[in-house]
């Protein structure tokens, strides 16, 4: 797909402007300049057109799962980063038709469960819920049929496969690939490719997942998905260095069998998201616990399923 050139935004874009002088034009020729015409003038005026608001959901499954939003603040636009296991879907689906029932862009990780199933059977049933854009990680379907294992959930992907099979809003990313949406950048630095093959052989389902860094003018976040073995991650170390810098952090691999935290040194952040219930928090046979107690040493706040949702700013 090709990827939109940067638009440079001084105040409010073209479409805002001519949405907020119609409205408010309207509401003056009427006498009534109401609340929303008032509250549209004052968002605008305080550059709420470049605030978004980054959500952590549970999953309802009681296990691991991911379900982010990523949420325009003046109008609402939607971004969702997987939606969790398939006991996850009424969750998601609520959260979406809450919201206008509107999905802008549906980012996909990887094919695990725990990650695309509740997708899966809303993209099979929307029930009123429209989705313009869905992208996801070009894995090879031979390829995985080679490497998975029995927790791999094969049918989750063989499900993606079927449903989406011939779509045309189906974008498989490329590493080093730039989105622009609005005033976000977004970097791909992980897809499924070579080097995948390559650093993350030990665990191609999970190694291939979308790694995303998502830049307002301000703030910025990462998203490893399920990214978490070590060559893998020297290996982004090594090509990107500075570039994966980020203010906010979702841990690979929920924070369990994680990068070492020699990544997370790199990364910098002042917050860590753990897509974790407690048990997985908690438990002496997971890692998760060590890496929070890593951050906590840097003083970097850790959130996990017990206090979601979650909600960070990023502008």
């Amino acid at each position: 797909m090709q990827a939109r050139k940067r638009e440079n935004h001084m105040s409010i874009t073209r479409r805002d402007f001519i949405r907020y002088s119609t409205l408010t034009a309207a509401a003056l020729a009427t006498g009534t300049l109401g609340k929303d015409a008032l509250a549209a003038e004052e968002n605008a005026k305080a550059g709420n057109h470049h605030e978004w608001t980054v959500t952590q959901y549970n999953d309802e499954s009681g296990r691991q799962g991911m379900f982010y939003t990523i949420q325009r603040k003046i109008d609402g636009q939607m971004i969702v980063i997987d939606g969790g296991n398939k006991e996850n879907t009424e969750q998601v689906r609520n959260v979406i038709v809450n919201g206008g029932g509107h999905v802008a862009h549906w980012f996909l990780t990887h094919y695990h469960g725990d990650h695309v199933d509740a997708f899966n059977e809303i993209f099979a049933d929307p029930q009123g819920i429209n989705i313009d854009n869905i992208y996801a990680t070009p894995l090879d379907p031979d390829v995985f049929a080679q490497v998975k294992k029995y927790w791999d959930t094969p049918e989750s992907f063989i499900k993606f496969r079927e449903i989406t099979k011939g779509r045309e809003n189906i974008h498989f990313l490329k590493r080093n690939q730039t989105l622009n949406i609005d005033n976000l950048r977004i970097d791909v630095l992980n897809a499924y490719d070579d080097i995948v093959y390559q650093y993350g052989s030990g665990d191609i389902p999970n190694n291939c997942s979308l790694m995303l860094k998502i830049s307002g003018k301000m703030k910025s976040m990462l998203f490893c998905g399920d990214t978490h073995t070590d060559s893998l991650g020297a290996y982004l170390v090594q090509a990107y260095g500075k570039q994966l810098h980020a203010d906010y952090v979702q841990t690979g691999h929920h924070g369990n069998a994680s990068f070492p935290y020699s990544f997370y040194e790199v990364v910098a952040p002042t917050v860590a998201l753990f897509d974790a219930p407690e048990w997985l928090m908690t438990g002496e046979k997971y890692t998760a616990s060590v890496l929070k107690a890593q951050f906590a040493q840097d003083n970097v706040k850790v959130y996990d399923f017990t206090t979601a949702p979650n909600r960070l700013k990023l502008s």
